[in-house]
């Protein structure tokens, strides 16, 4: 009787041991259940950016105008004018200043450019920045240097007035070659691609940006 009852007790014993046992793995597998997804979800939000990128370029394409870079100028123009009449010669100098706004940007149309993943981050392939606008004209000005006989500087101004905006413009072509200018558009369109992919759910990191020319 004692020997049956010793096993018994025996039996139960193991069967808690066992049981405790059980538990304790069932609780280990369920945390590394846990841990696993955790770090899945970790990994999957360090490169979560790489579903809005489509979505990122559709963006850029509709904020193209509020992408461009502006820069202001002083600009100055000078003329010396000659005249002669009856064997006579003279001569008159005039000089017009003006401040010229110029404003640069790339051409974000869907079918100009790519954002693509790259193994070291996101690779904007686009053409160089240009001149998008006519150069704005503000503060016109005006002096007579120096006036001649026959020579007529008020027309010389007014002729000045109007190709202002021309030479505005072919300054402005030029300057969109500067190194100066290409690095203050790249800075804008890397900034806002970069807060739009990072406002995005489940991204976790936006990796490094840059703007390559094909």
């Amino acid at each position: 009787m004692l020997f049956v009852l010793g096993c018994g007790i025996a039996a139960g014993l193991s069967y808690s041991v066992m049981n405790g046992r059980l538990s304790d793995a069932y609780a280990m597998v369920s945390t590394l259940k846990q841990e696993v997804s955790r770090k899945e979800s970790e990994l999957l939000g360090y490169t979560k950016y790489t579903s809005y990128l489509t979505i990122g370029k559709q963006s850029l394409a509709e904020q193209m105008k509020l992408l461009t870079a502006t820069m202001v100028r002083e600009e100055g123009v000078t003329q010396v004018i000659e005249r002669s009449l009856l064997g006579l010669s003279s001569t008159g100098t005039v000089a017009i200043w003006y401040s010229a706004e110029y404003s640069f940007g790339f051409d974000l149309q869907p079918d100009s450019y790519d954002v693509r993943p790259t193994a070291s981050g996101i690779e904007i392939r686009v053409k160089k920045p240009a001149l998008v606008t006519t150069p704005a004209i503000t503060q016109l000005r005006y002096q007579i240097l120096s006036g001649g006989l026959f020579t007529d500087e008020q027309a010389a101004v007014l002729r000045l007035y109007e190709e202002a905006a021309k030479k505005a413009k072919e300054q402005g072509e030029a300057m969109a070659a500067d190194p100066a200018v290409a690095a203050l558009c790249e800075k804008r369109l890397i900034a806002f691609l970069h807060d739009f992919l990072a406002k995005q759910p489940g991204v976790k990191i936006v990796p490094q940006i840059s703007v390559v020319y094909p």
